[in-house]
């Protein structure tokens, strides 16, 4: 009975969790009944409440779930692995650039890049202070503009790239700089900095480096490095630049390297192998330079090329510039100096790209279409007075005249070259008393046959064509007196009225008339090596040949060689061997100033190179410039390259 009346009692007497668990379902349920007890039922609103408040909670739960996991999920494994991981250039050697002798014009120097990888900064805010820091300390080695700072780093972070800071040229100093930075995710990259043997003497062959022009397509590469600008570096860039690697690094928690892996090896350029003579190559520019400078010129150019296979020995253009400045980014001082000289433009390529009228250093070219068209004998005799007068046919009190620099009595064929006779060459082209002329068209032809008025196709970049005019040029351009005139003709004749030429072209033509008429294609690089062995050579090109009877080829020859024995270039008469040779003035626009010219083959009897030289706006006083400079190069080689030049 007691056993039974305790179980009783305890059906009677309810615990707090039972109150709990059954107070929903007991039926009449009054909150009244309850007043004043510990224990309370929980009502069917508060059960709703809960019950509400946990599927929500579950909801956002699964729903975040899903979004990191499916939705945003790749992103995040990404953007998680980038911070523990990074991909980094393995930089190629650039190919050297050697001289054909093999001498070394080009070459490569460690370099250290400071990049900051800007993908990896979450807060910019916070890092604000670090980063203006790190520009003030960078200065002008800053790569990027100081007022295009903040933008660039938006732009690397979004992009999550590289953003190239600086360049340092030993290790302590970029790996002191990035320790000065402990936070900001800076990392080194080993470099090659690109040096050169000349700074300026070679400046227009090589060219220099610099970093990808807007709308480049290697832009959009992983990496990008420096391409060439100008000369050499671009032309070869391909086989120049090699291949970029990459490695994958994985960056510890406290922002250092843990460990490495090459995920693809890079590939070095090739060595380029140039016709050019280094050492003549100095030679030559210190002589225009010196000529320059010394007697009022505003610049200059030289270049030598072997009359069989077209090969460049030297090609000068000065004012060259600071190349190895212009790679490297800085001085600033220095890369704004170049870039803003308008007076005597460095960047301009002189040599291939300057446009000149020729002057006197054309009559040979018209003492050849002469002899070859029956307009003249050797032998005949034309009178060179000072000047000739040309009846007026609409004015006859007022003839044209047409001057000579100098009475040079009466003269042939080689005397008129050697003496540089205008009165004589005025008669070849247009004509005088019994003789007939050329004419324009003849002229025009005959240019154009020696490659006037074309590219010459060397294998360097902006080379110009150059222009010989004629009456329908004439025509279109002045509007006032569009009727071409036999003063127009005199003009032409010898080299001036708006004939215009390059170095080069002059070089090529001198040629020309050294081999018999093959007029060809120069060149300046000689073969490509890659690992030792020869993957490119260049093969020499005959653009044409002109037909030349070899007897009227002598004549020309023979007025040449009189030019440096008894007419204008008698400065050169006394070297170890002879030098066939023509020297021009073309006058310019400005008042009393000239360009001086020089154009010729040596050795005379046995023709091995072509050479022309040309100063440009000197004072009409300093008409022997060009031959001046000229003697000082060939004087070099009589002693230092005697090897060059054949018995």
């Amino acid at each position: 009975m007691g056993i039974f009346s305790k179980k009783q009692d305890k059906f009677r007497t309810l615990e707090p969790d039972e109150v709990f668990l059954d107070s929903r379902n007991i039926p009449g349920f009054e909150r009244e009944r309850f007043e004043g007890r510990l224990e309370h039922p929980l009502s069917l609103k508060t059960f709703w409440y809960l019950g509400a408040s946990l599927f929500i909670l579950g909801f956002i739960f699964i729903y975040k779930s899903f979004q990191l996991q499916i939705v945003d999920g790749k992103e995040l494994r990404i953007r998680a692995e980038a911070n523990r991981l990074r991909i980094q250039p393995l930089w190629p050697e650039r190919g050297l650039i050697l001289d054909r002798n093999g001498e070394v014009m080009a070459d490569n120097e460690p370099a250290f890049r400071i990049v900051l990888n800007a993908g990896e900064i979450k807060d910019l805010n916070k890092d604000n202070e670090k980063l203006e820091k790190l520009k003030d300390d960078l200065g002008e080695s800053l790569e990027i503009p100081a007022e295009n700072f903040e933008n660039a780093i938006g732009q690397a972070r979004r992009e999550k790239k590289g953003l190239l800071l600086g360049t340092f040229f030993n290790w302590e100093d970029a790996e002191k700089f990035k320790r000065d930075f402990i936070g900001l995710p800076l990392s080194i990259e080993p470099f090659s900095s690109r040096n050169y043997a000349e700074k300026e003497a070679t400046s227009h062959i090589l060219g220099y480096l610099g970093k990808p022009s807007p709308g480049d397509p290697t832009l959009n590469q992983r990496f990008h490095s420096l391409l060439g600008k100008g000369g050499v570096e671009a032309m070869q860039e391909e086989s120049l630049k090699g291949k970029i690697g990459s490695k994958l690094t994985e960056i510890d928690s406290s922002g250092e390297i843990s460990s490495e892996a090459v995920q693809e090896p890079s590939v070095n350029g090739g060595n380029i192998y140039l016709t050019i003579d280094f050492a003549l190559q100095k030679k030559a520019y210190e002589s225009v330079k010196e000529i320059v400078t010394t007697r009022g010129f505003r610049g200059g150019s030289a270049i030598i090329i072997d009359v069989e296979n077209g090969e460049v020995l030297t090609l000068v253009s000065y004012p060259g510039f600071d190349a190895e400045a212009m790679s490297r980014g800085k001085p600033r001082e220095t890369i704004e100096n170049i870039l803003n000289d308008n007076a005597s433009k460095p960047l301009f390529n002189r040599a291939i790209s300057g446009l000149y009228a020729s002057g006197s250093i054309f009559k040979p070219i018209l003492a050849i279409a002469g002899l070859e068209e029956s307009i003249i004998t050797p032998e005949k005799k034309i009178l060179s007075t000072k000047s000739i007068a040309i009846p007026n046919p609409y004015d006859p009190s007022n003839p044209s005249i047409f001057y000579d620099s100098r009475e040079n009595g009466w003269v042939d064929m080689r005397r008129a070259l050697a003496l540089s006779s205008n009165i004589y060459f005025y008669s070849v082209g247009g004509g005088l008393g019994d003789i007939k002329g050329l004419g324009v068209k003849k002229i025009g032809e005959w240019a154009a046959k020696f490659g006037l008025g074309e590219l010459t196709n060397i294998d360097l970049p902006e080379e110009k064509k150059g222009f010989i005019p004629g009456p329908e040029w004439k025509k279109e351009t002045n509007k006032d007196d569009p009727i071409w005139r036999l003063g127009d003709t005199y003009n032409l004749s010898i080299g001036q009225g708006n004939v215009q030429v390059t170095p080069l072209q002059m070089a090529v033509v001198a040629a020309a008339i050294a081999n018999g008429g093959k007029v060809l294609e120069p060149h300046i690089l000689k073969y490509i090596k890659k690992d030792g062995e020869v993957v490119f050579e260049t093969t020499p090109r005959v653009k044409k040949t002109i037909s030349i009877k070899p007897e009227n080829l002598k004549v020309v020859h023979e007025g040449m060689v009189l030019t440096t024995s008894e007419g204008t270039a008698k400065a050169l008469g006394t070297l170890k061997f002879s030098v066939a040779a023509k020297t021009g003035t073309a006058e310019i626009d400005s008042v009393n100033r000239v360009n001086s010219w020089f154009m010729g083959f040596f050795p005379a009897e046995k023709p091995k190179y072509a050479m022309a030289v040309s100063m440009e706006s000197g004072a009409s006083a300093s008409i022997v410039g060009a031959s001046a400079a000229a003697r000082q190069i060939l004087e070099w080689l009589s002693i230092y390259r005697s090897e060059l030049i054949p018995e």
